[in-house]
């Protein structure tokens, strides 16, 4: 998987969750890549600097939301990778 359609696959995720832990992000691209942690990391720091997700921190650890202009992205298509 290159970088944008892990963002794709991640952004997905989180819209269908509507909130995300990192663990679960992890568990969507084992077996895709070869180092999930790190590619989560990376995906989802670009996504938060694109405003496509943001960070929340509830009591059960680190969290993803999607945004507006998140749920907007995946309904035109924009973030194509």
């Amino acid at each position: 998987m290159d970088g944008g359609s892990i963002e794709r696959a991640l952004l997905e995720e989180i819209a269908r969750r509507m909130v995300a832990r990192k663990c679960e992000l992890i568990e969507v691209l084992r077996g895709k890549v070869d180092n999930p942690a790190a590619a989560v990391e990376a995906a989802t720091k670009r996504l938060n600097s694109q405003g496509l997700i943001t960070y929340v921190m509830p009591m059960g650890g680190d969290c993803y939301a999607i945004t507006q202009k998140g749920m907007q992205d995946l309904r035109t298509g924009e973030n194509r990778g």
